[in-house]
């Protein structure tokens, strides 16, 4: 009986190292469209209130998929232009990658 309970135990804590791990991709999927969404209305004339309701929708912090990454940035790209900012998808995404790393930074301090 002692093996089955170290079995048990041994999924249980991997369970928890997986939720653990999911939670914080969540939170800096977040923490990340945070600081664009603040990026881009300082940029523009877009109310940030809306922007970052956009931004920070569920959809995009739960999934993370290339195809809702691709969305996310031709979404920001096109706001841009429209406001006469105009940056190449390379450009963008090393912005991207520079918040992530910002909100990861802030998962490690918390």
């Amino acid at each position: 009986m002692p093996i089955l309970d170290t079995f048990y135990a041994k999924g249980a804590t991997s369970q928890a190292a997986y939720r653990s791990k999911d939670e914080a991709a969540f939170w800096v999927r977040a923490r990340r469209n945070r600081l664009l969404a603040g990026w881009v209305c300082d940029l523009t004339d877009e109310d940030s209130q809306n922007y970052h309701r956009l931004l920070l929708d569920a959809d995009f912090a739960r999934v993370s998929t290339s195809a809702t990454e691709g969305f996310l940035m031709l979404k920001i790209r096109n706001d841009l232009m429209g406001f006469g900012i105009f940056l190449s998808p390379i450009q963008l995404q090393d912005v991207c990658r520079g918040f992530e790393q910002q909100a990861l930074l802030d998962l490690g301090s918390v």
